[in-house]
């Protein structure tokens, strides 16, 4: 029985799960290096300011459920929809900044700003290997798509996400009312992601995301084509 398992399939789905990995390394380390400069050594202590990527790993979060979703839902490069993905949570004592809620706030957002950084950073190569070797330009091309898929589920605003630390930074929700929502948030917007309709929506904020990195790709691309 052929079920559609080629070397080519396999390709794709393990560089798509290694840039996926790169980045979800890279933005735990963008938290606790930001936790760290903010006054906070509690990431340091306990050995999560670095690139390796041993200390960061979730095994369910950062390789059994993203390679679930690679092989069996989207294993194409040039195709991108939305998951679920994360590391171990950095270690974070508010206590120790000199602003407890706004630095916290600052390290929440941090992962976000590295996902937009790797994502300029994609558009910017991408643009320029486009000329000369347009199979690797596509990596770049999934790189921001990845990150796109990141930033989107960063902004959602839902208790624990970084979105929903701004609603509670902000005043928009209670202190009460966040941790109460975050206790089930993640339960029950795992079992939304499976309806079409939310599927759909998500996967409009991805490509609203990605479009301006999307720009950047295609005008180097053509600018010096």
């Amino acid at each position: 029985m052929d079920l559609g398992i080629t070397p080519e399939f396999i390709r794709a789905g393990l560089i798509f799960y290694i840039l996926l990995f790169a980045c979800l390394i890279l933005r735990a380390f963008a938290q606790a290096w930001l936790a760290d400069r903010l006054g906070d050594h509690t990431p340091r202590d306990e050995g999560r300011v670095t690139l390796y990527p041993v200390p960061h790993v979730d095994l369910l979060g950062t390789v059994i459920l993203p390679l679930i979703c690679i092989f069996f839902l989207q294993p194409r490069l040039t195709s991108i929809n939305f998951f679920l993905a994360w590391t171990n949570p950095v270690p974070i004592n508010p206590a120790n900044f000199r602003n407890p809620s706004r630095d916290y706030l600052f390290t929440q957002l941090s992962s976000c700003l590295m996902s937009i950084l790797i994502a300029l950073f994609a558009a910017i190569m991408g643009g320029i290997l486009y000329k000369y070797d347009q199979r690797t330009a596509e990596i770049f091309l999934s790189l921001i798509g990845i990150n796109a898929m990141l930033i989107v589920l960063d902004l959602l605003p839902i208790p624990p996400l970084p979105g929903g630390w701004v609603l509670k930074h902000f005043g928009v929700i209670s202190e009460e009312a966040f941790w109460q929502i975050a206790r089930w948030s993640g339960l029950v917007f795992m079992v939304a992601i499976n309806f079409p309709p939310v599927r759909a929506l998500l996967g409009m904020l991805i490509r609203i995301a990605a479009t301006p990195f999307e720009l950047i790709y295609g005008g180097l691309a053509m600018a010096l084509r």
